[in-house]
């Protein structure tokens, strides 16, 4: 009966009712007429029917409705993206079918090709998935009196809440509520209250909130906190067992060196020269895999978080903190479990050999990036001199491996990051350009080897493993990029085709020294692939390396840790066999994929956090003026870059000294009368209009 009714809605080609099925069916009975609507309810589950408004089922022809994620813009339209592509489709409010943002869904293009030059419309058919199992609110009162909701989430804060389970709510209090009902073209729901999280005024709210709407889980549960709190805080030397397969590196002078407010120590280094003049390089990586063994309580937790999201004034840890703070970070002066990677790297930067084993260590020094700096630039420090000495000898080592790196074409854009500076109470005082000197790349460095090593190690062995890829740019992306600039002024003749990041680094340094140069090269940076995880080594573009995977962050990142988990099963326990192989390549497919995902929630809800964070601190600095260049171009008006990162909107109705057009080929806003271009890299100057750290937004006035 299933293949029949496909085969009429194929055929007919229209939508048909129950009635007309059951003719066309000849059903006759009421046993297969039960039977009849069990099958178009699965059908309808399975995505192969729908049901349109008037109650008729129609096939859902593949080649004619598409499935992809919808991506909805605060003003109320939005993309849809077919699966696994680049190609996307404008989608109007009135066509979004009650989809919201980040839902999956089946759509129709309501033609082939574009219109003056705008992208190809969509029309959604249906909604396969919710993205959202539940917005984030707080609880206010109209004119009436009446309960309502906020909403916070950033891309649905246009819509108005209607609370059906009023009892459960408290004026100014921010809560988690279900989404019940949704209407897209009215811009309005219906939603119930399932958490109360605190009042809006409360301290600390604002970020659990962004955790919430990112359905980030805060709180370990009883079965994982019970099983970290059975390991033992310390490592035992009378263990008999400890040295049999462990090298000891107490004696080493192994050293952590991490930023001020670092808690979680993963990775230490030692270097030294030997006579014939090459270095050895000794990157010892905490042994999380140790305490954190497959499928415990602690292993599926790890595995559902995927990373720990790193906020402004907090971590939400991936490992309880009696691991990830205790027995698992490199604590000075502190018996410690490791994996290590051992190179001797020749004067040209390459590692001419190479071993990783299992180690016990004692850091000798918690170093800063700091004092590590002071030193290099020979500023007092308290560091003592037998550190300073292997300081030293990391420094010559680090500048052998950067020009290493160099020569092979690492792609540095070199654009700054914001580092909030916090009271005692939590505020923010102020935004600045988070430094970035010779400690932190050196450990970049070292880091970036000792992971190279260990990938190509596991590589030539032809055994299921866990990669960090990037691929290398789309020719598309390049073209436009390329156009853009050259409409900016710049006539970049770049390759396209077989590119390598040498290519890319080669243009890069051609404009260093442009005064615009912040914007151009986040201009490359979003023609860009993104990093993932995969099991599958497809090299990474950026950084120039043909084999490449994570193994110096276990406290962090799960990646890492079965990086650690699969190394000692293939190189320490010499676990290879055919159904090893087997379990391993399913599970490293299923680890990549889930922490790739993890990865790109936390990295939105990190960003998130700033820009709430960004417009609180420039709430107060309303009627200031600042220095800054236009960062991005829309047709609803420019967006402003300050030079501590902060970005604003001067929006097209603030522009009121002309009537602008919006050029899209090239990404200029041009004044009908003066002819004034507003282009992407121009100096300007700005007032702050208003701030709204609510609604995560910036608001800016053009001066002059």
């Amino acid at each position: 009966m299933q293949n029949k009714i496909i085969e009429i809605l194929r055929a007919k080609n229209k939508p048909l009712d129950t009635i007309e099925l059951t003719t066309l069916l000849k059903i006759d009975n009421l046993e297969d007429n039960k039977q009849m609507l069990k099958i178009l309810v699965e059908l309808e589950n399975q995505n192969i029917i729908a049901v349109n408004s008037n109650h008729k089922f129609y096939y859902l022809n593949p080649k004619i409705y598409l499935q992809g994620v919808i991506s909805i813009n605060k003003k109320g339209f939005g993309f849809v993206k077919i699966n696994n592509s680049q190609e996307e489709y404008y989608v109007h409010q009135k066509d979004l079918n009650n989809a919201l943002d980040g839902d999956q869904v089946i759509f129709v293009l309501k033609s082939k090709s574009p219109n003056n030059g705008k992208k190809v419309e969509a029309r959604i058919v249906k909604i396969i998935k919710r993205n959202l199992e539940y917005i984030m609110g707080v609880v206010k009162k109209n004119k009436n009196n009446k309960k309502y909701l906020e909403v916070l989430n950033n891309k649905l804060q246009q819509y108005k809440a209607e609370i059906l389970n009023l009892k459960a709510a408290q004026e100014n209090t921010v809560v988690k509520a279900a989404i019940i009902k949704a209407n897209s073209n009215s811009n309005t729901m219906q939603v119930k209250i399932l958490e109360v999280i605190g009042n809006v005024n409360q301290p600390g709210v604002d970020i659990l909130t962004i955790l919430h709407e990112f359905n980030i889980k805060i709180k370990f549960d009883n079965e994982t906190l019970q099983e970290a709190n059975h390991i033992a805080p310390s490592v035992s030397l009378h263990d008999p067992l400890l040295f049999t397969t462990r090298k000891d590196l107490r004696d080493e002078l192994l050293v952590t060196i991490d930023g001020n407010d670092s808690k979680d120590f993963d990775d230490a280094i030692c270097v030294t020269k030997n006579q014939d003049g090459t270095y050895r390089l000794l990157v010892a990586i905490a042994d999380v895999a140790h305490y954190v063994t497959a499928n415990s309580f602690l292993d599926k937790e790890a595995f559902a978080r995927g990373c720990s999201v790193y906020l402004i004034d907090r971590v939400v840890p991936m490992l309880p903190e009696r691991l990830s703070n205790g027995i698992c970070s490199l604590n000075p002066h502190e018996i410690r479990l490791v994996m290590c990677c051992e190179m001797i790297i020749d004067k040209k930067g390459e590692v001419i050999s190479s071993s990783i084993y299992e180690g016990v260590m004692e850091s000798k020094a918690r170093l800063t990036y700091e004092n590590v700096n002071k030193l290099f630039k020979g500023e007092p420090t308290t560091i003592a001199p037998e550190i300073s000495n292997m300081l030293y000898q990391a420094r010559r080592l680090y500048k052998v491996l950067l020009a290493k790196k160099n020569h092979d074409g690492v792609v540095d854009f070199d654009l700054d990051e914001p580092k909030f500076i916090t009271n005692k109470e939590g505020k923010i005082i102020d935004i600045v350009n988070r430094p970035r000197d010779e400690a932190e790349k050196l450990i970049e460095q070292f880091m970036i080897r000792a992971n190279e090593t260990v990938a190509e190690t596991v590589f030539w062995m032809d055994l299921p493993f866990i990669y960090r890829v990037h691929d290398q740019p789309k020719e598309k992306k390049l073209r436009e990029l390329y156009t853009q600039l050259s409409l900016m002024g710049l006539n970049i003749k770049g390759k396209l085709e077989n590119i390598h990041s040498k290519d890319i680094q080669q243009v890069l340094d051609k404009l260093r020294d442009q005064e615009n140069f912040k914007v151009i090269s986040a201009l490359f940076l979003r023609s860009m692939e993104k990093a993932k995880y995969s099991a599958v080594n497809d090299g990474h573009f950026g950084l120039a390396s043909k084999c490449y995977t994570h193994f110096t962050s276990p406290i962090r990142r799960y990646p890492d840790l079965i990086v650690h988990r699969l190394l000692k099963e293939y190189l320490i326990n010499n676990k290879i066999n055919a159904k090893i192989i087997e379990e391993n390549r399913e599970f490293t497919l299923l680890a990549s994929e889930q922490s790739s995902t993890c990865e790109v929630k936390a990295m939105e809800c990190e960003r998130e956090v700033d820009q709430m964070k960004e417009a609180e601190y420039m709430e107060d600095k309303v009627g200031m003026t600042f220095p800054g260049i236009i960062s991005g171009v829309t047709a609803f008006g420019i967006f402003v870059q300050l030079e501590n990162t902060i970005e604003g909107l001067v929006h097209i109705s603030d522009l009121r000294d002309d009537f602008y057009i919006f050029d899209e080929k090239t990404l200029t806003l041009i004044g009908e009368r003066k002819k004034q271009r507003l282009t992407l890299g121009k100096r300007v100057k700005i007032k702050v209009k208003k701030a709204s750290k609510q609604l995560r937004q910036i608001d800016f006035t053009l001066i002059n």
